[in-house]
């Protein structure tokens, strides 16, 4: 049976922390979770022709994704970004003019994005025009049936309306956390945002993460409501908490699981991340066995 593709479009870096870095990147670790739920997650984006960048592709491939698609740049460096730790929440500090603002739509993309089951984006990865707009070439050439799901992770400053407005318009899916929730509802002025989005912006499904409330999926016809899932977290971070979830999402709306399958599975691979450090932890076989 056919694997389905799942791309990650756009940032992968490094996350880096007070003592120690991790490979990260909301759409390369969306690739990552994808591949360890058994489907074939490819990241597509951008790493400078620097040690960083060798020692991120490395990383990658020991990790089981194809990098061929990780395009290679010859002037910017292979991005950062800072994180900070307080009461295990994340705060994130991240440079401009990486090798990631300038991704650029080759053949060799264009024969991924039509072949693509699923493409994960987000709003960062679109706060440098080039970039922007080779996310936007390549959402253009997907297949009509491709399921295209918009993170709205937002960065201050690295984000604009016009880029969220965008993102919603080109997505089925928008996954995004109550801050979030918040902040586009003040931005468009809108008071009913569920409404909006279905109507306007013909949004298929929206998700919303919250964190220890759990979360909750809803479409024009249905809504529902998923508890947290408890774990032993006091080794975890939240770091890529909210990616393990999209890519474990998207793994069952492509696969038409019933919507309360889908939740409570995304909700609890969720958790099972959030009980290790990293964004990209490798599961045991017996975890994602009870997973898929």
């Amino acid at each position: 049976m056919k694997k389905p593709v799942i791309v990650g479009l756009g940032e992968v870096l490094w996350d880096v922390f007070p003592d120690y870095k991790r490979a990260g990147g909301a759409p390369a670790n969306v690739a990552f979770h994808a591949r360890q739920l058994g489907n074939e997650g490819i990241p597509a984006s951008r790493v400078g022709a620097d040690d960083n960048g060798k020692e991120l592709l490395e990383v990658l491939s020991s990790n089981g994704l194809d990098t061929s698609h990780v395009q290679r740049d010859d002037v910017a460096p292979t991005g950062t970004v800072e994180v900070a730790m307080k009461d295990g929440e994340a705060s994130y500090t991240i440079p401009a003019n990486s090798a990631w603002d300038r991704l650029s739509m080759t053949s060799q993309w264009l024969d991924l994005a039509r072949r693509a089951d699923a493409v994960c984006f987000g709003t960062l990865a679109q706060r440098d025009e080039v970039s922007r707009r080779t996310i936007r070439e390549f959402l253009a050439q997907v297949p009509a049936a491709c399921l295209k799901i918009a993170d709205i992770n937002l960065r201050p400053p690295h984000y604009s309306k016009e880029v969220i407005e965008a993102s919603l318009d080109l997505a089925d899916v928008v996954k995004l956390n109550e801050n979030e929730w918040m902040e586009i509802r003040r931005m468009f002025g809108v008071s009913d945002l569920k409404e909006w989005l279905f109507t306007s912006k013909k949004i298929r499904y929206i998700c919303l993460t919250k964190g220890g409330d759990g979360a909750e999926l809803i479409t024009p016809e249905a809504h529902l409501i998923e508890p947290v899932h408890p774990v032993e977290d006091s080794n975890g971070d939240s770091v890529g908490v909210g990616d393990a979830f999209t890519a474990a999402l998207t793994h069952h709306l492509l696969r038409n699981s019933p919507l309360d399958v889908a939740i409570s599975a995304a909700n609890r691979y969720a958790a099972q991340v959030f009980a290790r450090k990293g964004a990209t932890p490798r599961l045991p076989e017996a975890v994602l066995a009870a997973l898929g």
